[in-house]
């Protein structure tokens, strides 16, 4: 398979390396062992930091043979990218969670494919779920015994 290279400006370059982070940090969070295709793509471009000039950001562990991002380069990344993206997808995830049991509660179990009328139904749960979220936050969640 031939070799592909890239020509990017140094702030391109930076983001790529944001990217290839925040990427493989996200494939990896969650298992026991680190994909390894991730890693090496992970590895090939942070080798590049020099030419890229981001010396104050990414060093090289010479023992390990592997490039790491600086330990506060890293953080901010996670500061405002992970930390976001967590704090959205905490309330997406809860409103389609608590909409799929109210949906269960009215229609039973839910089949693979909804029906157009579940599908309406859905919206309408997820969009009165979303506002009341919004206005009380979860002080107002419940749950019967």
């Amino acid at each position: 398979m031939p070799n592909v290279k890239l020509e990017l400006t140094q702030d391109q370059y930076e983001k790529l390396v944001e990217a290839v982070f925040l990427g493989t940090w996200m494939v990896n969070s969650t298992k026991m062992e680190l994909d390894e295709q991730f890693e090496d793509v992970r590895e090939a471009v942070l080798s590049k930091y020099k030419e890229g000039g981001l010396e104050d950001k990414v060093t090289h562990h010479e023992q390990l043979g592997v490039h790491d991002l600086d330990v506060d380069y890293e953080s901010k990344l996670m500061d405002t990218h992970v930390e976001e993206y967590d704090e959205f997808s905490f309330w997406d995830k809860l409103v389609e969670k608590l909409s799929e049991k109210e949906l269960t509660n009215i229609y039973g179990p839910l089949g693979d494919k909804l029906t157009e009328e579940q599908m309406e139904k859905r919206m309408k749960i997820e969009e009165e779920i979303g506002r009341k979220l919004e206005e009380t936050g979860v002080t107002q969640l419940s749950f019967e015994k």
